[in-house]
């Protein structure tokens, strides 16, 4: 009899842990919503669809292919011999300009960061460096709207975490769902 208990006890305990976290999550997000900096990335065609997902845009930033083209240099010279690779995983600067928008970004080395410069974070796989978020997921039939994007708009926290918050046109304007 005292098993069952302790297992009720234990159940309990793991939902309660769980729910804690679910909700700590949910207000670090809403945090960063409200108080994050925003960053505009502009993005690099990909296609825009998936018939096994429902509508969505695979998402791909300008900002990222100089910095692919240098990590794929320094794996070819760590290939030739003793030097370190890029992380799998950390930091960009990313400099911004008046309107908020990505100009140019290189990876962190700890060095102080200047008023137009934010951190973001960034992920290195087999498929190649990733920033920010890699898809888009819309209503069906509004994929001639999201078609017309050409940029990401981020709010972006100390850390770097990055929320992709909306999707803008040529023109800078929101597009909405």
């Amino acid at each position: 009899m005292q098993t069952k208990s302790v297992i009720k006890w234990l159940t309990a305990a793991v939902v309660l842990a769980a729910l804690l976290l679910v909700n700590l999550s949910i207000y670090q997000k809403e945090r960063l919503l409200k108080q994050g900096r925003v960053v505009i990335l502009q993005l690099a065609p990909v296609d825009p669809r998936s018939l096994m997902q429902g509508d969505y845009m695979a998402l791909d930033y300008a900002l990222a292919a100089p910095l692919r083209a240098q990590v794929r240099q320094l794996q070819q010279a760590c290939w030739a011999g003793g030097c370190q690779a890029p992380a799998t995983s950390g930091q960009l600067v990313v400099e911004l300009d008046a309107q908020q928008q990505a100009v140019n970004a290189h990876f962190y080395h700890g060095e102080p960061l200047k008023p137009q410069q934010i951190l973001m974070q960034y992920h290195l796989s087999p498929a190649g460096l990733q920033i920010g978020t890699p898809s888009y997921f819309f209503q069906e039939g509004h994929g001639d709207r999201f078609a017309q994007a050409r940029y990401g708009e981020f709010r972006v926290d100390r850390d770097g975490t990055a929320l992709l918050t909306y999707l803008r046109d040529a023109d800078g304007r929101r597009i909405l769902p």
